[in-house]
């Protein structure tokens, strides 16, 4: 199972944004939270796994969820179903649930009713990814049962990684994609700024050649003319000379 991808996409700028626009929090609140969270949501999902008596309605959720599309976060979100959400948080955290809230919410400087509801946003997301992952290990190890495997991959996940470091590394990420976009953003302000100027530049100089060349023409045409009616006087000076004879 590849944890550092869950992370990855749990602290993703997308998804981080999202859950920003679907909580009506800011973007540092949902990171502060998440941050707090986390690893206490990925140790309720390992005692889920652990205890016999959650165990098979733990597996069984993460089939379901897996079948979600996460591909598009944006997407994802708009059709997360906070009270579902709720639950599941409810599940992980379990009678702690209303205690661990109001650590999270102490520890991040998030009032109570925003974490609450950034965990719930959170929640479907973190049961989709974890069920995905689940399901790759489960065809990369056939022998073994599902119940099994399932299990057995998911906790040793848990024991044997250091959470807080994916995080850190997944937000580390969620800052360079937010620092791309911007330079892209920028640089596509800068190329737009410069083919304005130059458009600016390049018909400002049409427009300067085309009077020159109609002072050109207006010139060419009264040295014409001019020279025109100086060949008409001439001749009808000499013709009237010649009649005066």
């Amino acid at each position: 199972m590849d944890l550092s991808l869950v992370m990855n996409t749990l602290m993703s700028a997308d998804s981080l944004n999202s859950i920003s626009k679907k909580t009506g929090s800011s973007k540092k609140e949902v990171s502060d939270v998440l941050v707090q969270a986390l690893p206490l949501l990925l140790a309720g999902a390992q005692k889920q796994e652990a205890e016999e008596e959650t165990a098979e309605s733990f597996e069984a959720a993460l089939e379901t969820h897996s079948e979600n599309d996460t591909s598009d976060l944006e997407t994802f979100f708009d059709g997360v179903d906070m009270a579902d959400g709720a639950k599941i948080i409810g599940h992980l955290l379990g009678k702690e649930t209303s205690k661990t809230t109001k650590k999270v919410s102490k520890s991040s400087g998030t009032s109570d009713d925003n974490t609450a509801l950034i965990l719930a946003a959170a929640a479907p997301l973190l049961m989709s990814l974890l069920g995905q992952e689940t399901k790759k290990s489960k065809k990369k190890s056939s022998k073994k049962t599902t119940n099994e495997l399932a299990g057995q991959m998911l906790t040793a996940v848990l024991d044997n990684v250091d959470v807080g470091s994916l995080i850190m590394g997944a937000l580390s990420v969620s800052d360079d994609e937010t620092e791309k976009k911007s330079a892209k953003k920028s640089a596509k302000k800068t190329t737009t700024a410069k083919k304005s100027t130059a458009k600016k530049t390049t018909t400002a100089k049409k427009k300067t050649a085309a009077k020159t060349t109609t002072k050109k023409k207006a010139a060419t045409k009264k040295k014409a003319a001019d020279k025109d009616e100086g060949v008409d006087i001439a001749d009808a000076a000499n013709l009237l000379m010649k009649l005066l004879k």
